[in-house]
């Protein structure tokens, strides 16, 4: 596919400044930067590479509102006559939002596409050369179309600071074995919908007391005898779907003015209580935790699947130091991609298990680790007179150490020990860097 660049003057700061005052938004937080400067790097070293793996922007819904539970329930107990008067208000919130968001679906959002310019423009401050007009940038993404978008809004991030002066691209639109590999694994997919995650989770729904929360939020909308015959698990079902619905809010405010609405005009956080949404938050959070990252132990399933990943960052960083076939290399995936690859870098903050469940949030934070636009960037260093390869890592552009390896340089890292250290991993996932990784993702265990 070739792409043409449209480069738009805006007028306008589109960011939903009013969205940096809502709470509880866990993996649909609004990206912002973790640091801005940065520890001074050594004397005589310069960036010369740059592995990046991002998620995509912040986007609009992945699935039609008219689809879930709670637009069902809401409707047929409309037809019957069972919505209050706050289940009237209700009804009329999921309309708009289903008007909004039905030509949108799976697409990044505006708010999306001005996030990744800003990564994309800060990338090439921090080092110029890595889009120089003489060089070749590989472009990796999903075989999503919300991944595509992401890359291009990252890269005119770039080209509007250059003047569209920049490097070569090389596109690879199906990376999905590196990025998508979740969803190829069928032993992961098996963990995901059976594993022993659940009993965790479980056990930290029953501690948070949410089906009492969800009995008493779902009985706000509802006529008291209507709601009586609806069970137990709907109501969580019901619950959940609206927290889903309310924290996309914040990433569809220009959509929403689009269609001549306000955010009052669809303000689902009316409908929950503070303390409502911070259960359901750290629900999520720990849904995300258990699945996609180290959950209660560092090197299982939803870890050790990022493998791919994994040695891919060392096949192109090696291919870097020998031929410099690519200035950078630019991946896009989705949270289920990020996720892992930070739990099994080892990186700090990202990478830590625990056998209390209920703990786990002083461990590990959604948005923190997986917000939109959520990114690793391992950026490799050279001095043109010493030998050897310094590199640092960036987690949501905020320098963070490797846990189990250390440096005299902090935060900076000989990638040789980087390289051996990320080579034992593998080696004891039975893989090296030319392993059929199709063939591991099928037998994981």
């Amino acid at each position: 596919m070739k792409y043409i660049f449209t480069f738009i003057l805006l007028g306008c700061n589109l960011i939903y400044t009013a969205a940096q005052s809502q709470q509880y938004l866990g993996s649909k937080t609004l990206y912002k930067p973790l640091q801005e400067i940065y520890t001074k790097v050594p004397a005589g070293y310069k960036p010369v590479f740059l592995n990046h793996l991002g998620r995509h922007g912040a986007r609009n819904l992945t699935k039609d509102v008219a689809r879930s539970l709670a637009w069902s329930l809401v409707f047929k107990a409309d037809s019957a006559k069972g919505l209050n008067q706050r289940g009237q208000q209700l009804k009329a919130a999921l309309v708009l939002l289903q008007k909004v968001e039905l030509k949108h679906l799976e697409s990044i959002s505006e708010i999306g596409k001005q996030e990744l310019m800003a990564i994309g423009e800060r990338a090439y401050q921090k080092a110029p050369l890595f889009f120089a007009q003489n060089q070749t940038v590989l472009v990796s993404t999903t075989s999503k179309e919300r991944t595509k978008q992401s890359a291009m809004a990252f890269l005119e991030g770039i080209s509007t600071v250059t003047q569209q002066k920049m490097a070569s691209i090389k596109w690879n639109e199906k990376d999905d074995i590196n990025l998508r590999f979740f969803d190829l694994s069928k032993p992961y997919l098996s963990f995901k919908a059976t594993g022993p995650w659940h009993s965790s989770y479980d056990q930290l729904a029953k501690a948070l007391k949410l089906e009492a929360l969800s009995n008493c939020f779902f009985n706000t909308f509802f006529q008291a005898d209507y709601a009586k015959r609806i069970n137990s698990k709907d109501k969580i079902r019901f619950t959940d779907d609206l927290y889903g619905f309310y924290s996309i809010i914040p990433a569809i405010h220009q959509e929403i003015l689009d269609n001549g609405l306000s955010d009052k005009d669809i303000d689902l956080k009316a409908f929950f209580k503070s303390e409502y949404l911070a259960i359901l938050c750290e629900l999520n959070d720990a849904d995300n935790f258990l699945k996609k990252g180290p959950g209660t132990n560092n090197n299982g399933i939803q870890v050790n699947v990022a493998a791919p990943l994994l040695a891919d960052f060392i096949n192109t960083t090696d291919a870097f130091l020998k031929a410099k076939p690519y200035s950078s290399v630019l991946r896009f995936g989705h949270a289920e991609t990020l996720a892992p690859f930070a739990a099994i870098l080892n990186l700090n903050g990202a990478s830590t298990a625990t056998k209390d469940i209920r703990t786990f949030n002083r461990l590990w934070k959604a948005q923190n680790i997986i917000p939109f636009s959520a990114n690793i960037q391992m950026l490799v260093y050279k001095n043109p007179v010493k030998d050897g390869y310094l590199v640092k890592f960036l987690l949501n552009e905020k320098e963070t150490g490797i846990r189990g390896l250390n440096t005299k340089t902090f935060p900076y890292y000989p990638y040789k020990e980087v390289r051996a250290f990320y080579l034992k991993k593998l080696k004891s996932l039975g893989l090296d860097l030319n392993s059929n990784m199709e063939e591991f993702l099928n037998h994981i265990k």
